[in-house]
């Protein structure tokens, strides 16, 4: 889906680390990905890595790791050090 969007719209649940990953690579992409957080009652717009990092700030630790569970190795690559 992220290859072929010109960007994306997500609602998410706070929780999804498919939902996650999904923007992620709309993330690498720099492809805009707009995000309503249903657990937070929030909206926010991703642009890149740095955004989508910033997301997942008030998730579960957990959330992030099942997600980069769920990336190629390639795509790992991708995150911040």
């Amino acid at each position: 889906m992220a290859r072929r969007a010109d960007f994306g719209m997500m609602v998410w649940d706070g929780a999804s680390p498919g939902t996650a990953v999904n923007v992620f690579r709309l993330a690498i992409a720099n492809k805009p990905c707009v995000i309503y957080d249903l657990a937070r009652g929030s909206m926010a717009t991703t642009y890149n890595v740095q955004d989508w990092c910033a997301m997942l700030r008030h998730v579960d630790p957990d959330i992030r790791r099942q997600a980069e569970a769920r990336m190629t190795p390639d795509e790992r690559l991708a995150l911040p050090g």
